[in-house]
């Protein structure tokens, strides 16, 4: 033991780098894996609590039923078998509509309501809530809107029911999901309706039509382990309606918009850990050639202690355990400094003890292989005898890894470019297409190592005829010597490639919401009516912070056996650069998508025919331009037209979606749901972006790319010095020749620097070619 002691005392530098190398990848790893973990967590659920109302939860909604105890049991156990194994929270609403007169004579619809909820999602500004089933209390809007009062009273046109106005109330948060998005609890009034008028338990079931009740279902909580299941849950429930209701005597349907809520997260967050693959497997790549290029260092400087040692009557199965020992004591020291530091800082994860446990075994396992390399080689051959180019050729091993990682990366890419995303068509993460930046990045790096043999031996060639050792001596030992520095090339272009694909990824991430919130918001804020806008539309341009507010016709069209996208509005509002020309007798002049114009097969000229809503006929459309992607569309099938020519065919249809431009898109959409006397759907960024999620990658990335690049120059370092202790022999040969040792060390330290140059630009180069091939697509969530 003392005498190992003592042995591993002479080398306790390079047996300390070992140390702080396995720190650095476990960190690394370890750390970016924790904090990952929690970034996308988090974000994941501000996505699901930023959707919008609607988009939170499904609901099923049906017409109360004579026994609606045993319609209330039917739907909860089949929401329960839906959801097996996944938390949600199942609330009842009913809501009644009926003609009412107030006490000054004037007719108008009351919306009734009752949910057990609303006390906690409401405040009384006056009165009480109802206790008894002819009691009602309003919004403060629309009381104000009927003239009503405390104690005033309502009649229902159908049976006289007398309801006593006996409170009115404030909704705490218009945008929570109970409302579904109903802007009448601000305004107090929706698609004429006035309300809605919160009723006691059981009053409904006293009117003589049925009321229409709805269950909405929520998560309990977002957790990432449930998304999957939640996903299977709704395409399960979508099936309840001929489970419980097979004719339909109630109208049975599910509604609500929390699967595409779930398709977001789970795209979010298979693009995100498919783009942080990428730096964990890099440091891990660069952690083992390393360790590998740090231990074969302490080898080759054991090596005459070795041959002691063997001379002595050691065995090699000896000299393997002592110097596994030594390695693994190393190394867990490294790993117990790591994880105690993530303990602090982020906490230590299942990824982190299992890469120390990894880094520890790898450290022990290369140390005693090296330790029995050497101890034959001292049985065998002297080193002196054996010339530090001897066999030297490209390494087959190298070749081979990259065959492998060329297959790999082709496979992933292929299956990346050809679907255009991160997800399957289930809404399920789809892993061998978020694997492809990873994947790419490796391969493109083993480009480096294969190809400075090959691109040496050129130059040499081009440079055999001039004169002097100066130029080509430096490119020849490269040329000859591929083996000896494949693994320095590796280790920097890996660490530089990392750096570019950090650097390139948040002006890519940028660049993909800005495209995602074009595609899917027009403007800063987007207002949807299907029945057509309401007042709003002629003073929204007028409100403090708006810049302006374009009313746009967006509309499904029928183009052969698909649908496209049909918008048409002002020219800049749509992102053209001047109005579209008009069209010859009854044709419509329009600008389509890239994607619809490869569909078609068309170009600029071509003319196709669609079907428009409203129109009966087909209405002949002439490509006048082609664009990537428009506005409300993104870059699917899409056709931008000219609303009056739109007019001029036949399609007279109203503007139904109002694109606001604002400098603070949440007061406006405060203030659109305020004065909405219609159903709206109202879009902001936040409703929308996948940003919560997505913006955790450039920050990790960029960590990963410091510890990378540390890693990279250590090991090119590490690499770099094993070579030179390998070229001893070449000494006193090149001095017999006239080359001096200052001479020499000029020269090699010359070779050193072109090997460095050239792992640097082929890692950044193709680093950068990899983040501008992938990112826009694994970006592009919404687009």
């Amino acid at each position: 033991m003392r005498f190992a002691a003592k042995q591993a005392g002479e080398h306790v530098g390079r047996l300390s780098l070992l140390a702080f190398v396995v720190a650095l990848v476990v960190a690394g790893i370890g750390g970016i894996d924790a904090v990952a973990d929690r970034s996308i967590a988090d974000g994941a659920t501000r996505i699901l609590t930023h959707a919008e109302p609607a988009a939170r939860s499904i609901r099923v909604v049906a017409v109360q039923a004579p026994d609606l105890t045993a319609q209330d049991g039917q739907v909860r156990e089949a929401i329960a078998d839906a959801f097996t194994g996944v938390d949600v929270v199942v609330a009842r609403q009913a809501e009644l509509e009926a003609a009412a007169e107030t006490p000054m004579g004037e007719t108008f619809t009351l919306r009734l309501l009752h949910d057990d909820r609303i006390p906690d999602l409401a405040t009384l500004t006056n009165g009480e809530w109802p206790r008894s089933p002819n009691q009602i209390a309003l919004p403060e809007a629309a009381a104000a809107r009927q003239h009503l009062g405390i104690g005033d009273a309502v009649t229902v046109s159908r049976d006289g029911t007398t309801l006593t106005l006996v409170g009115t109330w404030t909704v705490d948060d218009p945008e929570d999901s109970a409302w579904q998005g109903d802007s009448a609890v601000v305004s107090g009034q929706s698609d004429g309706a006035t309300g809605p008028g919160v009723v006691a338990p059981g009053a409904l079931e006293s009117f003589p039509a049925a009321p229409t009740v709805t269950w909405e279902i929520t998560p309990a909580a977002s957790r990432l382990t449930d998304l999957e299941r939640m996903q299977r849950g709704i395409t399960s429930l979508r099936s309840l309606p001929d489970g419980i209701d097979p004719q339909r005597q109630h109208n049975t349907r599910v509604l609500g918009g929390l699967g595409d809520t779930l398709q977001r997260q789970s795209a979010a967050v298979a693009a995100t850990r498919g783009l942080l693959v990428a730096p964990l497997l890099i440091i891990a790549l660069l952690g083992a050639l390393v360790l590998g290029a740090v231990l074969s260092t302490l080898s080759t400087v054991r090596r005459e202690e070795l041959v002691l040692l063997r001379a002595r009557g050691a065995s090699g199965r000896s000299l393997a355990v002592r110097a596994a020992g030594e390695a693994a004591v190393s190394a867990a020291v490294g790993s117990s400094l790591a994880l105690a530091g993530l303990a602090v800082a982020v906490g230590i994860g299942t990824t982190a003890v299992l890469t120390a446990i990894g880094a520890v075994v790898a450290a022990a396992v290369t140390a005693g292989l090296l330790a029995v390399r050497s101890a034959g080689r001292a049985d065998s051959r002297r080193p002196e005898a054996q010339r530090s180019d001897a066999g030297v050729r490209p390494p087959a091993v190298l070749l081979l890894v990259a065959g492998v990682a060329v297959g790999l990366a082709a496979l992933s890419a292929w299956q990346l470019f050809a679907t255009g995303t991160v997800v399957r068509a289930d809404g399920a993460p789809d892993p061998l297409a978020a694997a492809a930046p990873a994947l790419l990045l490796v391969t493109a790096c083993l480009v480096g190592p294969v190809a400075i043999g090959p691109l040496a031996a050129v130059a040499e060639r081009l440079l055999r005829r001039s004169r002097g050792i100066a130029p080509i001596l430096p490119i020849r030992q490269i040329a000859r010597r591929m083996g000896s520095v494949a693994v320095a090339i590796l280790c920097l272009a890996l660490a530089a490639a990392s750096v570019a694909f950090a650097v390139t990824a948040p002006g890519a991430a940028d660049a993909a919401e800005q495209r995602t919130r074009g595609a899917l918001l027009g403007g800063d804020v987007r207002v949807i009516a299907d029945d057509g806008l309401d007042a709003i539309a002629r003073s929204a341009d007028t409100w403090s912070g708006v810049t302006d507010a374009t009313e746009i016709l967006r509309t499904p069209l029928t183009v052969g056996s698909d649908t496209a996208v049909l918008v048409a509005g002002p020219p800049d509002a749509l992102g053209l650069s001047g109005p579209i020309p008009a069209g010859a007798d009854e044709t419509i002049s329009a600008v389509i998508t890239r994607s619809l114009g490869e569909r078609l097969g068309a170009t600029t000229g071509a003319v196709f025919t669609a079907r428009v809503r409203s129109v009966a006929r087909p209405v002949p459309i002439e490509v006048a331009g082609i664009v990537d992607a428009l506005p409300g569309v993104g870059e699917r099938f899409g056709v931008a037209a000219d609303p009056d020519q739109l007019r001029a065919a036949g399609a007279e249809l109203p503007a139904n979606e109002l694109w606001i431009g604002s400098e603070t898109p949440e007061e406006t959409a405060a203030q659109v749901r305020a004065q909405a006397t219609d159903p709206v759907r109202i879009l902001t960024a936040d409703q929308v972006s996948a940003a919560p999620v997505v913006s955790v990658a450039p920050a990790l990335l960029t960590a990963g790319a410091l510890v990378a690049a540390l890693l990279g120059v250590i090991g090119f370092l590490a690499a770099s010095s094993a070579a030179s202790r390998a070229r001893r022999d070449e000494t006193l040969v090149l001095r017999a020749l006239g080359l001096g040792l200052s001479r020499q060390r000029a020269l090699r330290a010359g070779e050193i620097a072109g090997v460095a140059v050239y792992a640097l630009l082929v890692g950044s180069v193709l680093g950068a070619c990899v983040a501008a091939a992938v990112l826009p697509i694994v970006l592009g969530l919404g687009a």
